[in-house]
């Protein structure tokens, strides 16, 4: 089987186009600021700038009923690397990075979410 012109030229555009698609965070890279909010009981406990600097911050907290969570901030991402929740599902929920990601932790009524001017892909139709 021969490849025809035609077909190279198909190959080139989608292989650029997949190209493009993976290091576009990188030629433009994302200059926004972005605060994460750290909720407990719908009460605001405390926020953190997310920037590109490399410091670890770690957040341990003692919530009430013997619960235990450490969240973790380094680059511009934020995580919650420990908790006594019996689902770990805060924990398995990774690292979130954009506007409107969040972790919620519904035993411990434990939310964090990221603020920001970015542009999101969701817009207020969407749910």
């Amino acid at each position: 089987m021969r490849l025809k012109k035609g077909d190279l030229v198909i190959a080139i555009i989608l292989i650029t186009a997949v190209l493009g698609w993976f290091i576009k965070d990188i030629i433009w890279a994302d200059t926004d600021s972005k605060i994460a909010v750290i909720k407990i009981d719908g009460q605001i406990y405390t926020t953190l700038t997310l920037d590109s600097s490399n410091e670890r911050k770690e957040i341990p907290l003692t919530l009430p009923g013997d619960n235990f969570m450490l969240i973790v901030s380094e680059k511009d991402e934020i995580w919650v690397e420990e908790s006594t929740c019996p689902e770990q599902v805060c924990v398995r929920t990774g690292k979130i990075n954009k506007p409107g990601q969040n972790i919620v932790d519904l035993p411990s009524k434990t939310v964090i979410y990221i603020e920001g001017t970015e542009k999101t892909d969701i817009d207020d139709v969407s749910f």
